[in-house]
């Protein structure tokens, strides 16, 4: 598909947000935002299990993660284990990936009182294993606003690619007026983004809890994927937990923990000879 600027992109802006989801227009954005994806049912099951296991859990400011302060590392009752599976959601991902689907990955991200830090912009995309054509469904189980931490996200950017590198983005060496949009969202509403897609979080300052289910699908021949969804598989090959534990002898990640260790050595005997 050809690769369209800041003109096209910002044409596309009135048609990334709707009931209905159109394939067409996400495979030019990277973006989609659905509104009213969840049947109220469902949805109001899942906050009913949200709402009992903050309380036994995070509502005292505990299990905040020390790398990922906004991502939930403990893991949730089975009911919101199994949110990736709704046939709402697989409905929606079907018509970006075809019929054989497969589960990357899914976890919860909230901010409130004791979560508020921003979350600098970035991709998802030099992160992941295996094959960058996935899509995260960002699922909102309450209000998510602006003032609430919202995301914020700028569409058309994964025509750019693998960039080489992690870490924070800058989005000045965009072509001047390239769009930006947060959209406000209401429990129900999802948020689909290509995984190449530069995006980030405002800080939350006050509101309600924002609770986004994070779930990431792809199609069912890429070697990183955890479970099949539906369909058939189309890959003999995994990358399971041990083999990426032992990819590397040596790469950039490794070196960067030597070089830590390295540095706290240096600073434990600098502090020695102080005492």
């Amino acid at each position: 598909m050809k690769k369209i600027g800041v003109p096209g992109i910002t044409a596309l802006l009135p048609r990334m947000d709707s009931e209905i989801f159109d394939p067409d227009v996400f495979s030019q954005s990277g973006l989609f935002v659905i509104r009213k994806a969840i049947p109220a049912p469902e949805l109001a099951r899942w906050r009913e299990e949200w709402d009992a296991f903050y309380a036994a859990h995070l509502a005292g400011g505990e299990n905040v993660s020390r790398f990922n302060p906004v991502s939930i590392d403990l893991a949730v009752p089975p009911v919101l284990q199994a949110v990736h599976q709704s046939p709402a959601l697989l409905d929606i991902v079907e018509q970006v990936f075809g019929p054989d689907l497969a589960l990357y990955n899914q976890r919860f991200v909230i901010k409130d009182k004791y979560r508020l830090g921003d979350i600098f912009v970035h991709s998802d995309f030099p992160y992941h294993y295996g094959w960058p054509n996935k899509a995260s469904t960002f699922l909102a189980l309450g209000p998510v606003n602006r003032d609430n931490g919202g995301m914020f996200f700028y569409p058309g950017t994964q025509q750019f690619g693998y960039l080489a590198d992690t870490g924070e983005l800058d989005p000045s060496v965009l072509p001047a007026g390239w769009p930006v949009i947060s959209p406000s969202l209401e429990a129900g509403d999802v948020v689909l983004m290509h995984s190449a897609t530069w995006h980030g979080s405002y800080p939350f300052s006050h509101g309600p809890d924002r609770i986004l289910a994070d779930i990431i699908y792809q199609p069912a021949d890429d070697p990183s994927s955890v479970a099949l969804l539906r369909g058939q598989w189309q890959t003999e090959l995994r990358i399971d937990q041990d083999m990426k534990n032992r990819l590397y002898k040596r790469s950039r990640v490794t070196r960067l923990v030597e070089l830590q260790k390295k540095l706290d050595a240096a600073e434990a005997a600098l502090a020695a000879t102080r005492v």
